[in-house]
């Protein structure tokens, strides 16, 4: 997440700078980061106009993908501390065209929170300081995300765990391993039905 962070920041730095087209602003990233953040560009760019906001209305500034409109997409949290898991789960729920945000912890996950309320979180159970079950009860208990669908995601199947999750305010839960192609079409289920 500090990793993002920065590239968002010195994203926003390059639109300071005047590099407000996509191509231009996507080559001194590449410049800077190397080619593997070439498939992250778009979000990059989307969250550096955000951040920098006199240039999210300059009409230069169009990322290479026509016709999806990044700022009205439903925004959805992953929040995991398994890399790969995250990863996986970005790129696939992307894919259906919504914005993701992801956080490696409960505090980061807090803190993604305040700063934009997401149309659905994706949060895992067992995590650093403090937990899942821990997050959604903050969750339930704070007004103003309150209502937001919250599908908690765990290693542990048993019944215990999953009365525990539902009992903290969980909307669903799903066991890992899990298909990721079935959790997306959850996800696509909620936020369609919104």
């Amino acid at each position: 997440m500090g990793r993002l962070k920065h590239l968002v920041l010195v994203g926003a730095n390059l639109l300071a700078q005047g590099h407000t087209d996509f191509d231009s602003w996507s080559e001194k990233m590449i410049q800077e980061f190397g080619t593997g953040i070439e498939p992250y560009l778009e979000d990059i760019m989307m969250n550096s106009q955000e951040l920098h906001g006199p240039y999210s209305d300059n009409k230069s500034v169009q990322p290479a993908k026509k016709g999806r409109h990044l700022f009205m997409a439903k925004n959805v949290l992953v929040v995991d501390d398994e890399p790969n898991i995250v990863l996986s789960l970005k790129f696939l729920i992307t894919q259906e065209g919504f914005e993701v945000r992801t956080a490696g912890s409960g505090e980061e996950a807090l803190q993604a929170l305040a700063e934009q309320v997401p149309d659905l979180i994706l949060l895992d159970v067992m995590m650093p300081k403090p937990d899942g079950y821990e997050v959604c009860q903050k969750i339930r208990a704070t007004p103003e995300w309150k209502d937001i669908p919250v599908i908690m995601l765990t290693a542990k199947g048993r019944d215990v765990e999953k009365e525990k999750g539902f009992a903290m305010g969980a909307d669903d839960y799903i066991t890992k391993p899990f298909s990721t192609k079935e959790l997306v079409s959850k996800v696509l289920d909620i936020l369609k039905g919104k």
